[in-house]
């Protein structure tokens, strides 16, 4: 008896989740699902990746800035430094984390 009360339910709850999905996926609902698992799954691989990269440049730029330091630039009146520090900067800006617009955008 327990068996067919648990078969039964079961078949409940599956027809249910075919009904509530459909209206949902005609809405764009399931896109939207898709695109937000896709941007939990490249943000963590973008993270380690963007971090290792920020935090290789601070350090090779560090290095430089105070190699060159002194060192006329490729403007006047400067030196390499502004230079070097706009690499830095650069390095670490930007997302850190992917949205779900931008990977509809990429992905559709």
């Amino acid at each position: 008896m327990k068996t067919r009360w648990t078969a039964t339910l079961s078949a409940l709850c599956l027809a249910s989740t075919f009904s509530v999905a459909r209206p949902a996926a005609a809405q764009g609902g399931l896109e939207d699902g898709l695109a937000v698992t896709g941007s939990v799954l490249l943000s963590v691989l973008h993270l380690p990746i963007k971090l290792t990269t920020c935090i290789g440049t601070q350090a090779l730029t560090a290095v430089a800035y105070t190699a060159t330091y002194g060192v006329a630039g490729n403007y006047e009146g400067g030196t390499n430094g502004r230079e070097i520090g706009e690499v830095a900067r650069r390095a670490c800006a930007g997302a850190w984390i992917i949205p779900p617009e931008q990977v509809k955008r990429d992905y559709q």
